[in-house]
């Protein structure tokens, strides 16, 4: 006898990033969205839509704010930027490298993915971003002069 994956255990099958990619922009292209979410000096998010196989998540960045240096735990992911501006900064060949996305941009990352994602104004941005599977654990990290490092054991998503 042989193993089999069921069609029903949709957290088996992996989403390709093309998929997380397309479903941040198809949410990002709704001209409802900034009503979702309070105006405020914080970072404020909302969940769109979700199951095990995948979150789609709404976040407000008005101008300054941060996540801080971080990874999605076992979760590929994507985001696409509804409206404004944000700065993503990466770290590869020794320095941290700068990525400035605005209106209709999207990215999508693997699971090894550690980033940080700012607020770069004018106003708020607002970006959708989507995650799978679903996103449980963000890890914390902290940038040095060689890159960034884990600061703790993960956090669970619901307090990022």
């Amino acid at each position: 006898m042989t193993a089999s994956t069921s069609p029903l255990d949709t957290r088996a099958a992996a989403v390709p990033l093309a998929e997380l990619r397309r479903t941040a922009r198809s949410y990002a292209l709704n001209p409802n969205l900034s009503a979702l979410l309070p105006e405020s000096r914080d970072r404020t998010w909302a969940r769109l839509a979700g199951d095990a196989r995948l979150d789609v998540w709404l976040i407000s960045w008005p101008e300054g704010t941060e996540t801080g240096w971080h990874d999605h735990g076992e979760a590929s992911g994507a985001f696409a930027v509804a409206s404004g501006v944000v700065l993503e900064q990466t770290w590869a060949l020794g320095a941290v490298q700068h990525r400035t996305l605005t209106e209709g941009d999207a990215r999508a990352f693997g699971r090894d993915h550690v980033h940080n994602v700012v607020g770069a104004g004018p106003g708020r941005a607002l970006t959708v971003h989507a995650y799978a599977p679903g996103l449980v654990t963000m890890g914390q990290f902290e940038l040095g002069p060689d890159g960034p490092h884990r600061l703790a054991t993960p956090q669970d998503a619901s307090s990022w």
